[in-house]
């Protein structure tokens, strides 16, 4: 296989994946006109191909990869995310989209709750093939409506800024275990509400304390985190947080 083949073939997996890719930003795009509902509905239809398609397009950077599109099946680019561990993300979505998306057709109202919960992975994507491979999807994912209110979002950009400035202050650090985990969404970066109990002791929900970070941890396990204590100006009022240091 000379290099040229390899391009015209990532060439190729690429405008398929822009294609699906123009279909889902205009399903976006008319989320005034049809409603967060049926607009869902419609996105979740594309779903298991654009991600199928992301997968494919990994699959053909990898180095030990040499194929002729006509050759390449989509079962082989699966296989190979999946066995990535850094990809687990697309893993995880792509399971999902395998029992969602491919045996029901949802009400609108159930495509919407979905849709929500999708957003964290789509976002994933987005940011990940635009630093990766410089190939620019979802353009328009910020228009699609989470309807979270007013005071609710200026909270979370507070918390942001304060989670992107390099603190020197001083951490504490213990054993927890990771209860609950709530992504929120600034700026199209994700950062996570972590709520954690100290393995130590017989914890009980007055134990529990709220944090906040960028780092993606996974629930219902025990880890070390680096705490620190900050606050911010919210409603003409000094609130504290707890961050998590990365």
């Amino acid at each position: 296989m000379n290099p040229k083949s390899s391009q015209e073939t990532i060439n190729k997996i690429e405008e398929e994946l822009l294609n699906i890719d123009g279909v889902i930003c205009r399903h976006i795009e008319n989320s005034d006109l049809l409603g967060r509902g049926a607009v869902s509905q419609d996105i979740l239809s594309q779903l298991r191909n654009f991600v199928e398609h992301t997968m494919l397009r990994i699959y053909a950077d990898s180095a030990n990869v040499e194929f002729d599109y006509e050759y390449i099946t989509i079962a082989e680019g699966i296989k190979f995310v999946k066995s990535q561990g850094k990809l687990k993300f697309l893993r995880k979505f792509h399971e999902y989209l395998q029992i969602v998306a491919s045996h029901y057709t949802l009400e609108p109202e159930n495509s919407e709750r979905v849709m929500l919960k999708y957003y964290e992975y789509l976002l994933k994507m987005k940011n990940y093939m635009s630093e990766k491979y410089s190939l620019n999807i979802l353009g328009n994912l910020n228009k699609f409506p989470l309807d979270i209110d007013k005071n609710t979002q200026e909270y979370y950009e507070k918390i942001a800024e304060k989670i992107n400035i390099d603190s020197n202050n001083s951490t504490n650090d213990d054993r927890y275990y990771i209860h609950k985990i709530k992504p929120f969404f600034v700026n199209q970066r994700i950062y996570y509400e972590v709520t954690f109990i100290p393995v130590e002791g017989n914890s009980s929900k007055s134990d529990r304390t709220i944090a906040f970070t960028t780092l993606d941890l996974s629930k219902n396990y025990a880890v070390k985190l680096w705490t620190y204590e900050s606050d911010i100006q919210i409603l003409g009022k000094t609130m504290p947080i707890l961050i998590i240091k990365n």
